[in-house]
C-alpha cells in the first residue's frame, strides 16, 4: 500500500451512513465481559478511581480542598498556555450518529470519546471517554468495539508522540474503511446482532421495537500502571486541563518540557511531594471541561490527606 496522506483519505467519497436508531430500544453487551484493574510493577492490582467510586467520596474530598492555600496558582501563566497552545478554532465535536446510539446504553453507559493515544510506555492504545479509559492490547482488538464508537475514532485524531507507524495506519485504514461502507473485513468493526423485543409489534404499522446486542469489547483486563517520574515537580508552575487532547498538562518554570497526562490512574504512581504539588496547585480548566479537570484535581486531594503514594501500602485506604 502506498503512502497515503489524510488529507487524500478525507477527499475519497464516503458511502452513506445508516444512523436511523428510530424502533431501537436499547443496546446491551451480552457475554463474558472483562472488569478491569490497574497492576503496578510488582503484580499489585488495584481497582480505578471511577465514576462510581467519585460519587462516594466527592463531599469529603470537596470539604478538603476548601481548606487549601492555593496563593501559588498562576493565574497569568494559565492565560498565555492557553492562547499559545490550545486551538484557535474550535474543532467540531465528531458526535452525532454516535450520541444516538449511545442514548441507547442504558446498563452501564461509557460516554462519548474524547481522544485517543498510543501510550508507548506501556504499549497499549488508550481510549478516553466521557465516563472512563478503555485499554487495548492490540490495534485490531479496538474493532470489537462497537461500528459506532470506531465510526467515532475515524474523525479525531489519534495522539501518536512517539510516531509509531502501526498505529499512525491503522488509523488511516479504519477512516479510508468506513468511507468505503466496512467493506473491508480485515478493518470492519463490530457489528450487532437485532433482537425483535416480544409484544412490541404495533399492528398498524407492522413494526417492532428491537434490542441490539453486542459482544463485550476486548479491553485490557489487567492494565500496566504507568511508570512514573519521582520527585520531578519542584519547579511546577500550574496544571491545567488541554481542551484539545483531553489531557492534563503540567507546565513549568523555564523552559522545561510540559508534562501530560491521560489518565488520572498515572498519579498513583507519584511520589508524596509531587502529589502534594498537585494538591496545592488549583488546576485551570475551561468551564466545558469541569468534570474530566476535577476528577484529577479531586484523585490527588484524596491521595495527599490519605498520605497514599507510589512508596506506601494503601489498599486498605481505597
Amino acid at each position: 500500500m502506498r503512502d497515503i496522506d489524510d488529507d487524500e483519505i478525507d477527499k475519497m467519497p464516503s458511502e452513506p451512513e445508516s444512523t436511523d436508531v428510530g424502533n431501537i430500544e436499547e443496546i446491551v453487551f451480552e457475554g463474558n465481559e472483562k472488569k478491569s484493574s490497574y497492576v503496578r510493577h510488582d503484580g499489585t492490582g488495584f481497582a480505578p478511581f471511577d465514576e462510581d467510586w467519585l460519587k462516594k467520596n466527592v463531599e469529603d474530598i470537596d470539604e478538603h480542598l476548601k481548606n487549601r492555600d492555593t496563593s501559588e496558582n498562576a493565574t497569568d501563566v494559565f492565560f498565555a498556555w492557553r492562547q499559545r497552545f490550545l486551538s484557535k478554532v474550535s474543532k467540531p465535536v465528531p458526535e452525532a450518529a454516535q450520541v444516538d446510539y449511545l442514548r441507547h446504553e442504558k446498563a452501564k453507559p461509557s460516554g462519548r470519546i474524547l481522544c485517543w493515544l498510543f501510550v508507548k510506555e506501556i504499549h497499549c492504545i488508550a481510549i478516553k471517554r466521557e465516563f472512563g479509559i478503555q485499554y487495548f492490547r492490540s490495534l485490531l482488538s479496538i474493532l470489537s468495539l462497537p461500528f459506532y464508537d470506531v465510526a467515532a475514532l475515524t474523525k479525531i485524531e489519534l495522539i501518536n508522540r512517539s510516531n509509531f507507524e502501526g498505529a499512525t495506519l491503522f488509523a488511516r485504514l479504519i477512516k479510508m474503511n468506513k468511507k468505503s461502507g466496512w467493506k473491508d473485513k480485515s478493518y470492519k468493526p463490530q457489528f450487532p446482532i437485532y433482537q425483535q423485543i416480544k409484544f412490541t409489534l404495533d399492528p398498524a404499522t407492522n413494526t417492532s421495537r428491537y434490542k441490539l446486542v453486542y459482544e463485550p469489547a476486548k479491553v485490557v483486563d489487567k492494565i500496566p500502571l504507568m511508570p512514573m517520574k519521582q520527585d520531578f515537580l519542584g519547579e511546577m508552575r500550574l496544571w491545567c486541563y488541554d481542551s484539545d487532547t483531553h489531557e492534563v498538562v503540567i507546565v513549568f518554570n523555564g523552559n522545561r518540557e510540559n508534562f501530560r497526562m491521560l489518565d488520572l490512574m498515572w498519579i498513583v504512581n507519584m511520589s508524596a511531594s509531587d502529589i502534594e504539588k498537585l494538591y496545592r496547585h488549583g488546576i485551570f480548566y475551561e468551564d466545558k471541561d469541569a468534570h474530566q479537570a476535577l476528577k484529577f484535581q479531586r484523585v490527588a486531594c484524596f491521595r495527599y490527606y490519605r498520605v497514599i503514594h507510589v512508596g506506601s501500602s494503601w489498599s486498605e485506604q481505597h
